[in-house]
């Protein structure tokens, strides 16, 4: 996996195009298992040689069916890789049909995997939880932020035990929505968690919380940047940067922090910015790859981009992740190339 250095240079805050990661554009093939794709593609350290994917929407197939015909479509899914090795993909399953690895405690609606973090012996997920909609685009709208503890990741997922938490700074209206879990970050002795703003007229902004890791389920004792200091009012949290993602990663890197996202939430552009500290302030974007896939049809958007330092083979370069789906369902069976991870590597330099 961790082969030649393939970069992209960065020069007057733009970027030649990056060549694919081709000794990793292959981990996630849909060729290989029943999984035959899916979006989001989170990635957890659980240790030094483990990680832990979560995905969202996931094509499982039947067993002996090839491609993407004919399989279920499940909410989400997750892998666990064991380096240097291939993915171990899991999804629960009922009366032997696929269902959700994740399903939401209370409500209606299903759970989409954000970000995640080890702290100690246990692993914290922030999801959202969604409804079906039937205005928009997409037929979907947010309901909450979901925390999700497991305390026992080290098992095999099937024996995980887990606890769910709505998480009750979020917030749903008409006007605007609020959720936090786009990124999360161990900085210092804090977690920082990230998330979006989503006002319907004035687009998205991005916000970010600290908190103890030890206590991040005591949501009571969750502080917000107000733009100067920080404060345990929720309504004092102002927005770091707009253009916002709804999936994004903060990472350490060489020299500070580097925020990672698809330009406006889908674009062909992936930006990164850049900061000392996890509230900032952070800089302008800095264009690190222009997708081409949406010059194989006029249907194709990308979106999802984010970093997986775990993956570097340096400390000065940010391996990336991006999704690629279709307007047009009878594409996204038929193509096997889109709806799935496809890496890049970015030098730093």
């Amino acid at each position: 996996m961790r082969t030649a250095l393939l970069a992209a240079f960065l020069s007057a805050g733009c970027a030649a195009p990056p060549p694919s990661a081709s000794d990793l554009d292959g981990l996630f093939s849909p060729e290989t298992s029943l999984w035959r794709g899916a979006d989001a593609a989170y990635s957890v350290p659980l240790s030094p040689n483990r990680i832990l994917w979560l995905f969202g929407d996931t094509f499982v197939a039947s067993p002996g069916v090839p491609g993407r015909a004919g399989s279920r479509m499940v909410r989400n899914t997750l892998a666990i890789q064991s380096l240097p090795g291939a993915p171990a993909y899991f999804w629960r399953t009922r009366d032997g049909r696929a269902e959700d690895a994740f399903a939401p405690q209370s409500g209606e609606g299903w759970l989409w995997p954000l970000s995640g973090q080890r702290i100690g012996p246990r692993l914290c997920l922030f999801m959202m939880q969604m409804i079906a909609k039937g205005e928009g685009a997409f037929g979907f709208a947010f309901l909450k932020s979901v925390l999700l503890t497991v305390d026992n990741p080290d098992d095999d997922p099937a024996a995980w035990t887990i606890h769910q938490a709505d998480i009750p700074h979020a917030l749903r209206s008409p006007d605007v929505d609020l959720f936090f879990g786009s990124a999360s970050l161990r900085f210092g002795d804090r977690l920082y968690i990230y998330g979006v703003r989503d006002h319907r007229t004035r687009g998205k902004n991005t916000v970010v919380a600290r908190v103890d890791p030890e206590t991040v389920a005591d949501f009571r004792s969750w502080e917000f940047f107000d733009g100067t200091t920080w404060s345990h009012d929720i309504s004092e949290a102002r927005g770091l940067f707009g253009g916002a993602s709804v999936e994004m990663s903060v990472s350490a890197i060489r020299g500070g922090l580097a925020a990672v996202y698809t330009d406006q939430g889908m674009s062909p552009q992936i930006v990164m910015r850049r900061a000392e500290r996890p509230e900032g302030p952070w800089n302008e974007t800095e264009v690190i790859h222009r997708c081409s896939e949406p010059q194989w049809s006029r249907n194709y958007f990308c979106y999802a981009a984010k970093a997986h330092p775990e993956l570097a083979a340096t400390d000065r370069e940010l391996v990336v992740t991006y999704a690629c789906n279709s307007m047009s369902f009878p594409e996204v069976v038929k193509d096997l190339r889109i709806y799935r991870p496809r890496f890049v590597r970015v030098s730093l330099d």
